[in-house]
């Protein structure tokens, strides 16, 4: 039976929008309100995993959309956009991943022009190249930095200036001979920025399109071990870069130090190697604590090596436990394993946050995080769906430190993103 569609989608289809953002909120069923609308030949550009894992097949398939759809990765488009022929409707998942573009810039052929990444330089090339019938924008977090606004509005085909939209959002501070441009906070700002998100697509959060259960959220402020704390002394006595100061402050608080050591490798050699740094963590005790609680625990943390030693424990206790980093394969027959078990944790790394589902975990814990606020954003839609609607904890464990500012910096984000307000 084909699921039916919901009350936010069939008015997005049937307002039928030629070019337009679908910006709705993390587990609000964007890929089927994109597929409805698309037409013809059709080519959806998203992140590799989910090419890998025929994510946007597979969804045609489950609600019996018979389109013609060529499915590529953003790496693909980069590599080999001018091999592309037109199509009449262009989609482009998670496109916040195509948006890299800066506030700096740089000279070609003595003209200033924005930084921008290749993906972002493919994509707007082969959309002005190439410009389809229909095109659609998919992102619960379209905007993770303001001049992603300015990217959003050049694939639509505006003509924006560059450097009076980036006097209006961003300030410049000077640092020397160097400009560096800062995003503006104040809210005078942040609500002009929305209002041009809400002007470019839809936008909603789960909560404008169903009754969603309770969501908590829990901070948990976890003290440092002795190991650690000798760490740290020896690390302020010794390291007089500020910015490798704080960095190297963050993953002691997390129970691990990245380094080098000399190795010997003959009479005549030496080598240098990769050495890490394990402590005694507090927060995994919290997690083992927590481990007994939920037979089934979804965990974020930005550290590989915090992964492995999260999971070291777990694994000594006798739980069953899957790994999420940039090394894990098969992916996908992993997260449905985990996802059917009646028992399960799941370790992910925190920038993978996206293209899977894991909707019968109720609790999920952050062990640590990473600096951008999209992988938070996605991550918290893994649990709740729109098809499967219920109460979900999240546990956020901070030290007091460098760990709790990138904390608050992240959950600061959604001051922005409660702005998006329904608009459908």
């Amino acid at each position: 039976m084909i699921p039916p569609l919901y009350s936010h989608q069939k008015k997005i289809i049937a307002e039928d929008k030629k070019k337009c953002g679908i910006f709705t909120g993390t587990g609000s069923a964007k890929t089927r309100t994109a597929l409805e609308l698309a037409e013809g030949e059709i080519l959806i550009i998203c992140p590799k995993q989910q090419r890998e894992d025929q994510t946007w097949q597979k969804n045609a398939k489950k609600f019996d959309i018979k389109k013609n759809i060529t499915v590529v990765s953003k790496e693909d488009l980069r590599k080999n956009w001018r091999e592309y022929p037109t199509y009449d409707t262009v989609i482009i998942d998670e496109v916040h991943n195509n948006l890299g573009v800066m506030p700096a810039t740089r000279q070609r052929k003595g003209i200033q022009i924005p930084h921008a990444s290749q993906i972002f330089e493919a994509t707007r090339y082969y959309l002005n190249a190439h410009p389809p019938k229909r095109l659609y924008l998919c992102s619960a977090t379209p905007i993770p930095k303001p001049m992603a606004m300015w990217a959003i509005a050049t694939l639509f085909g505006q003509k924006w200036n560059f450097f009076d939209f980036r006097n209006k959002y961003y300030k410049e501070i000077r640092m020397g001979q160097r400009r560096i441009w800062l995003e503006k906070k104040d809210d005078a700002t942040k609500n002009s920025l929305a209002d041009l998100v809400k002007r470019f697509g839809y936008t909603g959060s789960l909560n404008d399109f169903f009754d969603v259960p309770e969501q908590t959220h829990r901070e948990v402020v976890i003290e440092l071990t002795t190991e650690q704390k000798h760490a740290l002394k020896e690390l302020s006595l010794n390291e007089a870069d500020p910015l490798v100061k704080r960095a190297r402050m963050r993953t002691i608080e997390n129970g691990i130090l990245y380094g080098k050591k000399i190795e010997v490798a003959d009479s005549n050699t030496d080598l240098m190697t990769n050495e890490t740094i394990v402590f005694p963590s507090k927060k995994i005790d919290y997690i083992l604590e927590r481990a007994l609680e939920f037979p089934k625990l979804l965990i974020f943390a930005n550290y590989t090596a915090q992964i492995n030693e999260i999971a070291k424990n777990l694994k000594d206790e006798g739980y069953p436990v899957v790994t999420l980093t940039g090394a894990t394969k098969d992916r996908k027959t992993l997260i449905e394993e985990a996802e059917k078990a009646p028992k399960s944790i799941v370790i992910a790394q925190s920038s993978i946050s996206a293209g899977y589902e894991l909707p019968s975990f109720p609790c999920v814990i952050y062990a640590s995080k990473s600096w951008q606020y999209v992988h938070y954003e996605q991550s918290l839609g893994r649990v709740l769906r729109a098809n499967h609607l219920k109460k979900n904890l999240y546990i956020h464990l901070v030290v007091d430190g460098a760990d709790k500012d990138c904390h608050k910096v992240i959950m600061s984000g959604q001051d922005f993103q409660e702005r998006l307000t329904l608009n459908i």
